[in-house]
């Protein structure tokens, strides 16, 4: 069992340690609009500036850059927000009945990295808090083995 759990605990510390990039995750709200989470891995400089934005269709949704202008389909129902190393967005009144492809774009260097995913309305979870922890499920499984591990070992 001792090895099964070790095993278990740097397996999943090798893949924590390896997703690096961006993960996005996103909910319908109670008011049926869109909330998108963008996490990523903050630059190595503090002193870079990060701006965010999002695009669907080759159309731009929001941006934390005040000087990107939003599609017109967008504009004043999209917000886009910076809060620590994850970019926030909240589509308004969102309604797509077919699948559409959103991507986020971080840009802390001269080169944007991007992550994309397919919203399907229909397959949408509700916002929660079980939401929040089915995104989270990595940390939280590698915390519950790490406590056997560490018993065995004391």
């Amino acid at each position: 069992m001792m090895y099964y759990t070790a095993f278990a605990t740097f397996f999943l510390l090798g893949v924590a340690s390896a997703q690096t990039s961006l993960q996005l995750s996103f909910c319908l709200t109670k008011d049926q609009n869109l909330d998108m989470n963008c996490k990523f891995t903050p630059a190595s400089d503090p002193k870079l500036q990060k701006t965010c934005y999002y695009m669907t269709e080759n159309k731009l949704v929001g941006s934390t850059n005040a000087s990107n202008i939003p599609d017109s389909t967008f504009k004043n129902r999209a917000t886009v927000s910076l809060v620590e190393n994850v970019c926030k967005l909240n589509l308004k009144g969102f309604s797509d009945d077919k699948p559409k492809n959103y991507t986020c774009y971080i840009k802390q260097t001269a080169t944007p990295v991007s992550v994309s995913a397919v919203v399907d309305k229909s397959k949408l979870q509700t916002c929660s808090a079980w939401c929040v922890m089915q995104h989270s499920g990595a940390a939280l499984l590698l915390a519950f083995l790490t406590v056997p591990l560490l018993s065995e070992l004391l």
